[in-house]
């Protein structure tokens, strides 16, 4: 049995290695000691030969890794019933290990159409991250180099689609991955899915200016400001110049294709809407607070700034959406014979 067990692991090994080679940038970043060499690009045949390697490209992510710093990190991801990883990269000396999971398709972090699949990977990365009690600060740029042997590697899984890895934890809230990102040690893919946001609200503005200047000079003023807010949002761990390019590339683009005179104008309605209805809800619930408190609705509608019709207009609405119903009550048939 023990035989058959270690016979399938190197069986999973293998087919995890070739895919990791297979996946892996043509010129992937490598080092062998970040923090004193640095790190450098070289082919991915010598690049696999050093003892930390890119896993994916700035446009791609096919492994979704981990950092985690205690010992013991390469096998407890089964007391904290984690999905088994497709890869496990453990420094013998000390116990501490990089998880990896790959994916069965590859989901791109740089193009503004598929931004949904893009937030559903960050929200899964992260409950895998805090389910495991991984590093808040690794961004997955480096990852110890499977196979190398100044590592000990293992494999326990094939590929998964974020379906399944979303089986086994509790994917964090949009809302919440956006807190996140505003932790300054946050390294996550929430840092992407936030360029995103901030980005497109200012493209949508700039077209308007740069619409007539041409596509190029537009796509510049977006990459300069792209720059400008991973770097204020991220300042501790921002995104690579490539990827925050990318992004850039990907809204300028996308907004440059869709966008037209009517479609700003339609834009800015929404807007307006949204924040029109934000504050009538915040006037609403100021109103019923006095109102409960006593004041008159000529008090009311000086303090709030309404008119004192609409004070009056609000309070009957709400006092007949919350007046209790009474029950209907059924007659009760006698049972028919059989």
């Amino acid at each position: 049995m023990e035989a058959l067990i270690s016979a399938s692991r190197t069986n999973y090994l293998q087919q995890a290695m070739r895919f990791f080679k297979e996946t892996a940038p043509a010129r992937p970043f490598c080092s062998d000691d970040p923090r004193t060499q640095g790190q450098y690009q070289l082919r991915r045949c010598e690049a696999l030969k050093r003892r930390h390697i890119q896993p994916n490209t700035p446009k791609l992510v096919t492994w979704l890794c981990f950092d985690i710093d205690r010992p013991g990190a390469a096998y407890d991801w089964y007391d904290r019933n984690l999905p088994p990883p497709t890869l496990t990269i453990e420094n013998p000396h000390n116990g501490h290990a990089h998880l990896a999971y790959a994916l069965t398709k590859p989901i791109p972090r740089s193009d503004i159409s598929r931004i949904k699949p893009l937030q559903y990977m960050a929200a899964v990365s992260e409950g895998i991250r805090a389910q495991a009690g991984a590093d808040l600060g690794y961004s997955g740029g480096l990852l110890k180099t499977p196979g190398h042997p100044a590592w000990h590697t293992a494999s326990y899984a094939g590929t998964y689609s974020l379906d399944d890895l979303a089986d086994w934890v509790t994917p964090v809230k949009l809302v919440d991955l956006r807190k996140k990102v505003k932790n300054s040690e946050y390294a996550g893919l929430g840092r992407n899915c936030l360029l995103f946001e901030l980005l497109r609200t200012f493209a949508y503005a700039a077209w308007r200016h740069y619409r007539l200047a041409g596509f190029e000079t537009f796509q510049s003023e977006v990459e300069l400001r792209a720059i400008d807010l991973a770097a204020k949002s991220s300042p501790r761990t921002p995104l690579s110049t490539a990827e925050t390019r990318a992004i850039a590339r990907s809204v300028a683009k996308w907004v440059w294709r869709h966008f037209s005179a009517s479609g700003f104008a339609a834009y800015q309605s929404a807007v307006g809407r949204r924040k029109g209805a934000a504050k009538r809800a915040a006037e609403l619930e100021r109103v019923l607070l006095m109102a409960s408190e006593g004041y008159s609705q000529r008090r009311i509608s000086a303090a709030v700034g309404v008119a004192q019709t609409t004070v009056s207009h609000w309070l009957r609405t709400h006092a007949q959406s919350t007046e209790q119903k009474p029950y209907q009550i059924y007659p009760v048939c006698a049972p028919q014979p059989l």
